[in-house]
């Protein structure tokens, strides 16, 4: 009988945490408004130029180390290059999804 009532307990228990008015999570997140998406837009574009100038000094240094012949700093700095290409390729990604949400939201409402 005690194993029964925890199962019925547990189960009505488990069922208010997913009923959205009894205060479950959406996993999305709430739309916050055309001024909010291009304030992440300029963002976005800050952070791509940012991580441009960090590829663009990686890769200088790069060629420092090679031509010092600085095996240490040179293995370094193209583990710093290609970390710094991927947060790029992040970045980017986060700027075509909220420009995304842009064009939707400004040219298709015919």
């Amino acid at each position: 009988m005690r194993r029964f009532t925890g199962w019925i307990i547990g189960g009505l228990v488990t069922m208010a945490l997913w009923v959205p008015g009894a205060g479950a999570q959406d996993g999305r997140q709430m739309y916050q408004g055309m001024r909010h998406d291009w304030q992440d837009i300029r963002q976005d574009r800050q952070h791509i130029q940012r991580d441009w100038r960090d590829i663009q000094h990686d890769h200088s240094r790069i060629w420092q180390d090679r031509r010092a012949d600085n095996s240490e700093a040179l293995a370094r700095d193209r583990a710093a290059f290609w970390r710094d290409r991927a947060q790029l390729r992040a970045d980017r990604r986060a700027f075509w999804h909220n420009w995304r949400n842009v064009y939707r939201d400004h040219y298709s409402r015919w």
